[in-house]
Parts: structure tokens; sequence; C-alpha cells
């Protein structure tokens, strides 16, 4: 027998910093039930063919997006069959379409593996400290479009860190080190079009380790693991000579491009609010760095670092009375409320503290999503400092990573520093990609629950087949009671067809508009 995966019971679990409270259960979505499904699939068709008219075509990146989001999770295009291996119970899953831009589910999936990955098995136990930076409106425009502008952003931003963990770690601005033995900082940094309205902002986030890695001694051997120095709380006053310092050399860098010309640099330097913004506010401590369900670990930073770039949640639809979707409804979150203010947006409430909405209409949603779907082939996120693939530290910090511990690494590296464990002279090097970890795994780190367990009797459920011919699957379908067509996409809609609306005319002088019935009769015959 087979049946489809509607939920599991819930039970109660022991919250890390907090009492009991009940486990989320696993349900199988159902993206044609959410608002996002249906404002793309009434109005996609009528976008495109709007973009084409006015000579303004879409990226083929984007529509394709749009077009496998409406694929995702449907049945009818094909699912994997799993079976309990205790009762026997059947269950089906849908395939999903592996987007990087629209699909809520697909973004938070990478969001959680992206997390998890880096904190089981690149992050060391040791501080970290997220910094954040924006530049002013008259740059960011500069970034949206200029790769290189980004990485010479990140480039700038993180050394003006490094500079200012160096001097604040004791021992590590030792001026007569080698340049072999330099302390090097351990970060990754996301870099983010998004801001929280659906707005295109271009800005950097960074998790980095709050203090410098110092390589060890020539004479202590090359097995020897690296030095890690602490660095001091950073103040205000630290904050404001890096903000300083960024600002002059990205400043200096669009002049030398040619970006900018010597009068407006010499304008923003003049600026008494410079317009870069620099937030050191969130560090990690090794206390709650690994608990999973806590807002101060590790693992939730890095998932607000690598988060997509809007909540379904907050999405809604009103509808006119023709029963088309009219006005697209966006609640921002509670702490940005009280500054959001202005044509478009307004709130919900009008007591302190109430949420803002930001109304759109279809065509303006879509214009928005089309410049936050990030591009094919670029990474969403860097890794710097002993994190950068090539360091030769890499291997030694990365061995001492909570996932990473008791294994042993790769041999071919000479020279590299790498963990060892109790068995290590039995242990096989691994030979699976860490970054890839398994859907069901994902599921429990993020809802504390193993979704791969039958709900009836408890046991294993295993996957036993992928389907994806279209006769199994109307078969399956027909038995389970699930629809075998899916969701209908609206076509394009044309003009108004109301001739009792205005239309408009053209002559060899003005553009005016006039009634079908003042239009001059033609002869079609005299043609």
């Amino acid at each position: 027998m087979v049946a489809a995966v509607t939920g599991f019971p819930a039970r109660c679990r022991l919250r890390p910093h907090g009492g009991f409270a009940e486990s989320r259960r696993y349900e199988r979505r159902r993206p044609e039930k959410t608002p996002l499904h249906k404002i793309i699939s009434e109005n996609v068709e009528s976008w495109l063919e709007w973009r084409e008219a006015a000579e303004r075509p879409v990226p083929s990146y984007v529509e394709d997006e749009l077009r496998g989001y409406l694929a995702c999770g449907i049945l009818c295009f094909g699912f994997a069959r799993a079976r309990c291996t205790g009762c026997g119970q059947g269950f089906v899953v849908a395939f999903c379409c592996k987007g990087r831009g629209v699909c809520p589910s697909c973004n938070g999936r990478h969001m959680a593996q992206t997390a998890a990955h880096l904190a089981d098995h690149v992050i060391p136990p040791v501080p970290v400290r997220q910094w954040v930076i924006s530049v002013p409106k008259r740059l960011r425009g500069m970034l949206a479009d200029r790769p290189r502008a980004v990485a010479v952003l990140t480039k700038i931003f993180l050394d003006e860190i490094e500079r200012l963990l160096c001097a604040a770690a004791a021992g590590a601005s030792d001026p007569a080190t080698p340049p072999s033995a330099r302390p090097r900082l351990g970060g990754i940094s996301f870099l983010h079009r998004f801001g929280s309205a659906l707005n295109h902002h271009v800005h950097l986030h960074a998790c980095v380790t709050d203090g410098v890695f110092v390589p060890a001694a020539d004479q202590a051997g090359s097995d020897a693991p690296p030095t890690f120095l602490p660095a001091r709380p950073i103040t205000q006053a630290d904050l404001a000579v890096l903000t300083e310092r960024v600002r002059r050399r990205v400043i200096r860098w669009f002049r030398m491009q040619r970006l900018l010309d010597a009068t407006a640099a010499a304008d923003m330097l003049a600026w008494e609010n410079s317009g870069f913004s620099v937030d050191a506010s969130v560090r990690i401590t090794l206390i709650d760095r690994d608990v999973p369900s806590y807002f101060r670990s590790l693992e939730h930073l890095l998932r607000y670092c690598a988060r997509p770039p809007f909540a379904l949640e907050r999405l809604s639809v009103i509808r006119g009375p023709d029963g088309r979707i009219a006005r697209i409804r966006y609640v921002l979150p509670r702490h940005k409320a009280a500054n959001w203010v202005g044509p478009g947006r307004g709130r919900t409430s009008t007591r302190p503290g109430a949420n803002g909405v930001v109304e759109l209409t279809p065509f303006e949603f879509f214009d928005r999503l089309a410049d936050l779907v990030p591009p094919p082939r670029k990474h969403r996120h860097r890794y710097h400092g002993v994190f950068a693939p090539n360091h030769r530290l890499r291997r030694a910090v990365t061995s001492l990573a909570i996932g990473n511990i008791g294994k042993r690494n790769d041999a071919g590296h000479a020279g590299e520093a790498h963990a060892t464990g109790c068995c290590d002279t039995q242990a096989k090097p691994r030979s699976h990609d860490t970054s890839r970890i398994a859907w069901a795994k994902l599921m429990a780190r993020v809802g504390e629950e193993f979704p791969l367990e039958c709900p009836n009797c408890g046991g294993d459920i295993r996957l036993i087949a992928f389907i994806t011919e279209p006769g199994p699957i109307r078969k399956i379908l027909t038995h389970l009671g699930e629809p075998l067509e899916p969701p209908p996409v609206s076509p394009a809609r044309g003009p108004p067809t109301d001739w009792g609306e205005l239309v408009q005319i053209h002559d060899d002088r003005d553009v005016f508009q006039a009634s079908p019935d003042e239009l001059p009769a033609i002869d079609i015959h005299s043609l």
C-alpha cells in the first residue's frame, strides 16, 4: 500500500535554553497552495510578454527559475517512493527544482546545508563575530553589475578586519614577524543583493573568527597545529577607525577605475555622514556556538547569513473584484517597522512597534524578484584567510572542527598538518563531499525531528524507487487520490477588450487619446 506523506506525530523535546516544547511534524509540502505559487502561475506569462514589449527582456536564468519553481514539489512531474522496513507502509516524496533564487524550499535547503557544513567541517571551536558593511547608495548601483567592484570591496573589508584583529590580539602585531609566520584570520563572506523589504541592496556579511591564527614555529615540526590568539573586545572607536579606512580605500579605488570623477570623490570624502556603515555587535561565544536550536548559536548565525532574499510566511495577496491578484503584501520584520514609512509603504497598525507592510502590484513584485535572483555559476559565499582553499594552514585549522575530529584527512599534501585519531592507522580517507548533507539529516537539524521515521510503527523509511515515467505516475496518483495534472498556468493577458475604454492613436504631430467611435472609418477595398 502506498500513501502520501502527510505528517509525523509530534513529540515533546527539551529545549537547550528553556523548557519542553512540542516538536515540529514533518509534512509533505504543497507549494501549489502557497501565495507565491499563485502569484507566479497567474502572472508570469503576462509579465514576460510585457517585459518583451517594453524592450526589457528578462534574463534567461530568471525565466528558468520561475518556470522551474512551478514544477517543484508537484507529484505529477515525478516523485520518489519510500517504504517502511517494519510495517511496509509506503510513502511518496516529490522532486525539487534545485533553484537558486525563487523556490523557498530549495533556498531553505541551501541555507541549512551551507550552515551545517560550515559549522561542522570548517570553523574550529573558537569565538566568531559577524561583520556587516553597507556602502552609500551612490555606489550600490555600481556594485550590482560589476563583480570586480564587489571583489575589491570584500578584499578591502577583510584586510581591514584582519589589521584590527592583529592589533587587538596580544602578541600578534609584532613588526619583526616574517611574512610566512604572519597571523591570519579565518572568515567566510556572504554577498547579499537584497534588503528586508524586497529591495535591491548590495551589502556584505562576514563571519570571522574573533582572533587570529599564528603558524607554529619551524622547529615545532610540520604537524604542529597553529596557535589561536583571541582578540580583546571591539570598541566603537575601533569601528570608527576601521570604517574610515575602508571608506577612503574604496573611494580611492572607484576614483582610479574612473567610476567616480575627482569632484564626486572629493564630495563623498567631505560628507559628514559618510554613508559607510559597519556593524560588529553579534558575537558567538564557545558556550552557545554548538546549540543548534538556540538563536545565539553559530549555526543560527550562519543560516541568517545564507538566508534567501524573502520569507514565504510574510507574503500574502489581495484579490480584486474580478478575482485576479490586485496587490501583493509583504510584511517587514518587526525591528524594521519603525523606520519604514513612505510611498507605497504603510503599517498594519498605528501602535508603536507595529509591523510595516510593503504593497506591490504583481508586475512590480516580479521586477523586484528578478533583481534578487543570483546569477548562475557565481559563488554565494567565499572563504578568506586560513579558510581559503589554497592556504597552507587550512587543513590544520579545519581538522579541529567538530565534524572532523577523529577523521583522517586525505593524503598527498606534503608539509601540511592533519588530524589524527585513536584509530588513525585503520581509518580510511574520506571519499564523500561534506558540503552535501542528506535531506533527512538536514530536516532533523532544522526541525529536530528525523523525517525518515514511520508514523505508524516508528521503523526506518527507505527509498526504494524513483518514478519518472508518465504511466506509473498516473497509476500511483490515481490510487492516492492526488491530482493528475499540474496547477494551470494563466496565459498572457492581452490589451483590454472593452471598447468603451479610450484607445491611443498617432498622427504626424502628436499622440492623443480618442474614443473608438471617433476613429476615422477606413475602406479596406481602397488599400
